[in-house]
């Protein structure tokens, strides 16, 4: 759960350098960086619910549960925002939503790399 800690803050940050800028562009930000991270933080806390053997049944259910609302939360997120958020920069929502998925990669590799070399 660091990791959306982390991912929380940068999107935060990029939002308050963005505010002078374009207010628009700033909370624009943090809505697309906040579709990505809240589904995905569900999709963690239900796939880590259960570990080992014994718990095969529930770890397969906690997969499956946790992949279709992370899919309908995200879509859920998008409507909603496209219904009730005006004025809105579209390019800038996606944009953050896409950064945040690939700094997920890359906190999840780097955080792997870590853990290797503590194993180790």
């Amino acid at each position: 759960m660091k990791m959306y800690g982390l991912q929380f803050a940068v999107v935060l940050l990029a939002s308050v350098i963005a505010i002078p800028l374009d207010v628009v562009v700033a909370y624009s930000i943090v809505i697309g960086g906040m579709i990505s991270v809240i589904p995905n933080a569900y999709f963690a806390r239900q796939i880590f619910r259960y570990t080992g053997a014994a718990y095969a049944r529930e770890v397969t259910q906690s997969f499956y549960r946790g992949e279709s609302g992370k899919f309908i939360a995200t879509l859920g997120l998008f409507a909603t925002t496209f219904a009730v958020v005006k004025p809105l920069q579209v390019f800038v929502l996606f944009l953050a939503y896409l950064i945040v998925m690939l700094l997920n990669a890359v906190i999840l590799a780097h955080f792997t790399v870590v853990n290797k070399k503590a194993s180790n």
